[in-house]
C-alpha cells in the first residue's frame, strides 16, 4: 500500500468474509439441531409405520391401536392412503392427523 493510504486490502475483506462465513455455519447448524420435535405419538407413529409397509408391500395393512381409552382401526393401501374409525380425524394421503 501506498504510504497515507488508508483503506482494506482485498486479501484482508476476504479473510473477515471467511470467518463471518465459517462462524454463521457453525451457529447456523447449531440453531438447526435444536429445532423443536413434537412428541411421538405411538398411535400415529404405528399408522405411519402400517402405511410405509404397506407402500412397500403392495398390500393393504390394518392395524389397531389405543389412544387413550380408544381402539383405532386404521387401514393403509398401497396407493398411500390411509383409512381410519370415523373419530379419528387422519389425512387420507399422508397417513398424518388432520389438524
Amino acid at each position: 500500500m501506498r504510504q497515507g493510504a488508508s483503506g482494506s486490502t482485498l486479501m484482508e475483506l476476504l479473510v473477515v468474509l471467511t470467518i463471518i462465513a465459517v462462524i454463521a455455519g457453525v451457529t447456523g447448524l447449531s440453531f438447526r439441531a435444536t429445532e423443536h420435535r413434537a412428541p411421538v405419538n405411538p398411535a400415529e407413529a404405528r399408522i405411519a409405520d402400517a402405511r410405509r409397509e404397506a407402500i412397500r408391500s403392495g398390500r393393504a395393512v390394518t392395524v389397531i391401536t389405543w389412544r387413550g381409552e380408544r381402539a383405532i382401526t386404521a387401514t393403509a393401501h398401497p396407493d398411500g392412503r390411509v383409512v381410519a374409525d370415523t373419530g379419528v380425524s387422519i389425512d387420507r394421503f399422508s397417513g398424518r392427523p388432520a389438524r
